[in-house]
């Protein structure tokens, strides 16, 4: 007879949690859509064993009520989680190692009197202290040869981003953390090199293989893009993000269910992945008060060790906040341009699901 109690206790409990987490969610997507550009979105919650996900609007327009598991969003700079995530794999494998020298991986021509190739490891690309260009938005892309209103990024080839390499010397920010999203582009050529393949293979590989994802791209076909979710700036249709070989820096299209499942292995890990998720998540900047694993934001909320990335592109938002310690991870995606909406919704429900 108790032992019935408890577990009748325990389903009360489980769901009493889930209708309030629901209600709380359910609050939170009235206030965005309170905003009449804002098209579609999606919330994922991870709680212990359980994954909650929630759908609202639309891939083209909020009246549709079209956004559901089968969705493509763009993830923008939480691609980068996935990068670094390849890097751990192949160092987990013993095929390279962080600390290895990015000179190792490229031609010599490249690096030869360059004071930077004795200086950048392959750790300070994955923690954006390698003190390399960032090109982190068009207007920084203006000046350069080859620039194309109508794709800014398509001038980033191989070849480009080699000649920007040989045109560097020495690097004033080395060791500062600035962000760079040429540098995790650099890092997902120099991993190509090491393993004389193409960074799709990796990424095909180790993220869709290995963790068995069915709905996330690098690049998509003509029979995904009645699934992708329409990025907006206001009510203005924007084109999808295209960065050549950035790619590593920006490029993923994936639905909430799969976004959900990556999240869960840092959370949640099988046993032959612990060691990998403890080296992606370990602080890499021992010098430096502030924290950064590979790839991954590290801050405090409520006394807990919490992980996070967020991104953007022309028109669409995302933020991924995990709590490890807590069997906890939040995921936000938008089709939308973002100023820091999707960020405090995000730290709202962590906060909430942490107490």
């Amino acid at each position: 007879m108790k032992k019935t109690l408890i577990i009748l206790l325990l389903v009360s409990t489980q769901g009493s949690f889930a209708q309030n987490i629901e209600r709380y969610v359910d609050s939170i997507s009235k206030k965005h859509f309170e905003n009449k550009n804002n098209a579609g979105l999606s919330i994922g919650i991870i709680k212990n064993h359980k994954q909650n996900a929630f759908y609202y609007g639309g891939k083209y327009t909020n009246q549709l009520k079209d956004v559901d598991s089968t969705t493509l969003f763009e993830i923008g700079s939480v691609t980068k989680l996935y990068t670094t995530f390849i890097l751990a794999s192949l160092e987990y494998e013993n095929k390279i190692n962080r600390s290895d020298l990015l000179s190792k991986y490229l031609p010599n021509n490249i690096t030869k009197d360059k004071d930077w190739a004795s200086k950048v490891k392959l750790v300070d690309l994955a923690t954006h202290t390698s003190g390399l260009p960032a090109f982190d938005s068009t207007k920084s892309l203006v000046q350069l040869d080859g620039f194309d209103e109508n794709n800014p990024y398509g001038m980033f080839t191989k070849e480009f981003m080699f000649s920007i390499l040989k045109e560097t010397d020495t690097l004033d920010n080395y060791g500062k953390v600035k962000y760079s999203n040429f540098g995790i582009g650099i890092l997902g050529l120099a991993m190509a090199e090491s393993q004389k393949t193409k960074f799709s293979y990796l990424f095909e590989n180790y993220i869709i293989k290995k963790l068995k994802l069915k709905s996330t791209y690098l690049n998509l076909t003509e029979n995904n893009l009645t699934d992708v979710a329409i990025p907006h700036r206001k009510q203005e249709s924007m084109p999808l993000i295209h960065l050549a070989e950035l790619s590593p820096s920006g490029s993923i299209k994936t639905t909430m269910p799969d976004l959900l499942k990556f999240l869960k292995v840092h959370i949640q890990p099988e046993v032959d992945q612990e060691k990998l998720v403890q080296s992606l998540l370990a602080n890499q900047l021992t010098n430096s008060e502030q924290k950064v694993g590979l790839g991954w934001g590290i801050h405090k909320i409520k006394d807990e060790t919490v992980y996070f990335h967020n991104g953007g592109t022309y028109g669409s938002s995302s933020i991924v906040i995990i709590v490890p310690t807590k069997n906890t991870g939040v995921a936000i995606l938008s089709n939308n341009s973002d100023e820091g909406q999707l960020t405090n919704y995000a730290l709202k429900i962590v906060g909430e699901l942490i107490n």
